[in-house]
């Protein structure tokens, strides 16, 4: 029997050559589409600050629909309030009406009312020109009491057409906001996928207008495509180009963190808000000096502290932020709130978007903010408002006697290196050289020196205590961590030779400096550089300072968990917050449990034992090595 061979294609042949001709881009190439839904959330603060810039711009937050006959024929409405009803926004305003009329100058039969007027709105908005307006679907009169009230139908008739006329008619302009949130979308991604990019910016459409509790939310729908393969879940060491990139990124985010609290803290805030963003800033800032430590910091840390960051700080800017003076300050706020939500949005859906915040995206959120590029240069200059936030107090330093132009002349520029003339002169406060040489260590007979070091320690525990910074039952144990701390940071030196030039002490990764080996980057605008580099006497109240704010704010913020603490316990737990920030706090207690402790907690427990016990000399072992 013979055996005959099909050559018809198999099903599945069929399929495939289908899909080839009616779809070119073949499954392994095509980009997926998604449909993402990014937010305008109009919080009804924010809202009543929009419509009162709009539509009641008259002084006591006014507008006057109708003024006749010197009055004898008018309507104003006032005071407008925001809030929800069900499925609409209940806007309350209030109504002083008169209805008479005018002859030979006097006013006859005049009809008069106020009260209140309780209007029920349905939000809408174009598609086309993104203006949010509103119908009126019902109404209440209250009587200035707050209770139901009637007016004569001939005054009702009268005022009615003209107040639904004039709410109907207000339009809230969203398109400043929308633009801004599609120019701060279009750089977080790859330039390879800019083409993508583009229309996906393109698509954005409004959609559904919800009602919600606290706020108005607008959706807005766009298709995007997944630009890139999931990032590779093992970390690797970035380039030198890389990582000169990243941190000049990530200082440009520091930048903006550091403007937006300094903005808020110009609010009334309690206790509870102020401690999250000091935390905040703290932690932020402590992730990027150890990642750059050990140089394991991710190309991501800008985004991935932007999202953490937008997270804690949301709730605050709501709370503090969202009635501007102005309605460009007020869209500018609603376009920095909508591009840090579609963030989150974009962070939430995965890696396979490729987004990545740039120096450009910071800069343009910076703009929403009304804040200029300039804001985000990473200067040292002392930030008043970031003070305030951490209750320091002014920053006064006065120069100290002796600082003169002459002495900080070719002798300065000769023997204080690396740091360049411009440097050092940089604060008028910075001692001259005979006062720097004075912290010289000797080489030989340490004991005039340390006890020098002592007094100045000293000093600085008991201003800080005076001041009120430092919880009375802490103040013994407080007076010997000083010492034990700036011996284990610092070995008791602000200044070391290195060759045959005097300089400040610089930790092994150029970041802590000085007798308390207080980290530039770390406390950056709340303590002087140069100061903290040249002056021993300011090093030692600035990490005096440091430690007293862990101590009370972090460690005796839980007064009854505090008391269980004895002050052994005390000391190690602010010494490792103060080495690694507030993240050490339930860190530490672990580590006290399992008995697990970091090198840097064991040798700080040694300093401190010696210091309570007296045995303050054996300092010169690493003073002098004997």
């Amino acid at each position: 029997m013979r055996h005959f061979t099909t050559n018809r294609p198999s099903p599945m042949l069929v399929t495939v050559l289908i899909a080839a001709l009616f779809f070119p881009g073949s499954p392994k190439t095509a980009a997926a589409l998604q449909n993402i839904e990014l937010p305008i959330t109009i919080d009804y603060p924010l809202l009543r600050s929009l419509l009162v810039h709009k539509a009641f711009p008259g002084q006591g937050e006014s507008t006057t629909l109708i003024n006749e006959g010197n009055g004898c024929i008018y309507l104003a409405l006032s005071q407008p309030r925001v809030s929800r009803a069900e499925d609409t926004i209940k806007l309350q305003m209030q109504v002083t009406a008169h209805g008479g009329t005018p002859l030979g100058g006097s006013c006859y039969t005049p009809l008069q009312w106020q009260g209140y007027l309780v209007l029920f709105e349905k939000p809408r908005i174009s598609a086309e020109t993104w203006q949010l307006s509103f119908t009126t679907v019902d109404s209440r009169l209250l009587g200035a009491d707050g209770q139901p009230a009637q007016i004569t139908d001939v005054l009702w008739q009268l005022i009615k057409p003209h107040i639904w006329s004039y709410i109907d008619g207000i339009r809230l302009d969203l398109a400043p906001p929308v633009s801004d949130l599609k120019n701060f979308l279009f750089p977080l991604f790859p330039r390879e996928h800019r083409q993508a990019t583009q229309k996906m910016v393109d698509s954005m459409r409004p959609g559904q207008i919800t009602v919600g509790d606290r706020a108005l939310r607008l959706a807005i729908h766009a298709e995007a495509e997944q630009l890139a393969a999931p990032r590779q879940q093992q970390q690797r060491q970035l380039s030198e180009k890389e990582l000169e990139q990243t941190v000049a990124a990530w200082e440009k985010w520091d930048g903006l963190l550091v403007y937006l609290l300094s903005t808020l803290s110009a609010q009334t805030l309690n206790d509870a808000e102020k401690r999250t963003l000091t935390t905040l800033l703290l932690d932020t800032r402590y992730r990027f000096v150890n990642e750059l430590d050990d140089r394991t910091m991710s190309s991501d840390i800008v985004r991935e502290q932007f999202v953490s960051a937008w997270k804690q700080v949301e709730p605050i800017f709501r709370r503090h932020l969202l009635q501007g003076e102005t309605i460009a300050t007020n869209l500018g706020y609603l376009a920095f709130i909508a591009s840090a939500d579609a963030l989150l949005i974009f962070d939430r859906l995965g890696p396979t978007f490729g987004i990545e915040i740039s120096t450009e995206g910071l800069v343009r959120l910076a703009r929403m903010l009304r804040a200029t590029p300039q804001l985000l240069q990473y200067r040292h200059s002392i930030n008043p408002d970031l003070r305030r936030l951490f209750e320091f107090g002014p920053h006064d330093q006065e120069p100290p006697a002796g600082k003169t132009q002459e002495d900080s002349g070719s002798l300065l520029r000769k023997l204080l290196t690396p740091l360049t003339t411009n440097e050092a002169m940089a604060a008028s406060s910075v001692p001259g050289f005979q006062e720097i040489l004075r912290w010289k260590v000797p080489k030989t007979d340490v004991q005039p020196y340390l006890q020098r070091v002592g007094k100045v320690l000293a000093a600085a525990a008991s201003k800080v205590i005076a001041e009120g910074k430092v919880p009375k039952q802490a103040q013994k144990m407080y007076h010997h961590l000083i010492p034990a701390m700036a011996w284990q940071e610092s070995c008791l030196r602000q200044f070391v030779v290195k060759g045959d030039q005097l300089t400040y002490l610089l930790s092994y990764n150029n970041s802590s400096v000085g007798l308390m080996q207080v980290n530039e980057r770390v406390w950056r605008g709340l303590y002087s550089k140069e100061l903290l580099r040249w002056n021993i006497e300011y090093n030692a109240k600035a990490g005096s300072e440091i430690a007293a704010l862990y101590l009370k704010k972090y460690i005796f913020r839980d007064e009854v968990k505090a008391a269980k603490l004895d002050d052994n316990t005390l000391a190690r737990l602010v010494y490792a917050l103060y080495n690694g920030g507030p993240s050490q706090h339930g860190k530490f207690l672990k580590r006290m449990q399992t008995r697990t402790f970091y090198d840097s907690d064991t040798l700080f427990w040694q300093k401190y034992q010696w210091v309570t016990s007296g045995q303050i000399s054996k300092v010169s072992i690493c003073l002098t090595g004997r």
